[in-house]
């Protein structure tokens, strides 16, 4: 596990789900009519439970096999319209030799150059916007940026480039990253030049946006520095997509649905009005 030298470690997770792709208004889109996403959100965060409960329920030996039969269940099911795709960061290691506007600032901070340390080496990392979204989820938005292969981890993390990326790199490129803190070659596969737009709520920006894919398989990289922790990232993270329904009246549908499915593996989950 890295740690950061400029900014705190925890301010670094927080942060993850955070930004990553525009909230702002769009007029122009590539998808035929207004779609509307709602997010589907874990409870385990509010003032719902004592630090003492969320470590008795996330210490459970079955809670993370939970998270996972949730997810199959919410990309399988008819009764939920699921996509499994979230907003986020990947960090690009090295110093940055690129402009400031494809690094992701969190509200206009610098973060380009962060010195941290990775297996006891001295690095720096600049996080990048980054999309990410499983095949399913590629398919109902009617995108072709990845193939099948490339949601199978086989040591290398696909990437999709944004437009202002191809002054740097070429397809094929290697890029060493960290995700969920911990480090990855990732693979430059392609470039895309259209914005991403969901409804007229939310897009992401072409031009700094990086694409990666949910992967099966990752459980063979075997060199992992915090396994247990990545996976539990992994697995929130993924269980935090959106829920597609064009009638705002289905909300409460929608969301006692969600509920029912998380209550068969004894989870506290839910959908959120809005992003």
């Amino acid at each position: 596990m890295y740690k950061l030298k400029k900014i705190p470690l925890l301010l670094s997770v927080l942060l993850l789900s955070l930004q990553g792709c525009s909230g702002s208004k769009v007029t122009a889109s590539d998808m035929q009519g207004e779609k509307t996403f709602y997010q589907v959100v874990d409870n385990y965060k509010t003032d719902k439970y004592t630090e003492a409960e969320l470590s008795q329920i996330t210490g459970n030996d079955s809670f993370m096999n939970n998270l996972q039969k949730f997810n199959n269940e919410m990309n399988s099911t008819d009764t939920v319209d699921f996509y499994d795709m979230k907003r986020g960061t990947i960090d690009f290691i090295g110093k940055w030799n690129k402009p400031k506007d494809l690094a992701n600032g969190y509200g206009h901070k610098d973060l380009t150059d962060q010195e941290v340390t990775i297996k006891g080496k001295s690095e720096y990392i600049t996080p990048v916007n980054a999309f990410i979204l499983n095949q399913k989820a590629m398919q109902k938005l009617g995108l072709d940026y990845l193939s099948d292969q490339d949601f199978i981890y086989n040591g290398e993390f696909p990437m999709v480039l944004g437009s202002g990326f191809k002054e740097y790199y070429n397809i094929g490129d290697t890029i060493p990253i960290t995700y969920l803190r911990e480090k990855f070659n990732g693979k430059v596969v392609g470039f895309y030049d259209k914005d991403l737009v969901f409804d007229e709520f939310s897009h992401c920006d072409s031009y700094s946006t990086v694409i990666i894919p949910y992967m099966d398989n990752l459980e063979s990289k075997d060199d992992y520095e915090n396994r247990e922790e990545f996976f539990y990232t992994y697995n929130t993270f993924r269980n935090s997509g959106y829920i597609y329904f064009p009638n705002t009246l289905d909300y409460e549908k929608n969301k006692d649905a969600v509920e029912k499915i998380a209550q068969k593996y004894n989870l506290d989950y839910t959908v959120l009005r809005g992003y």
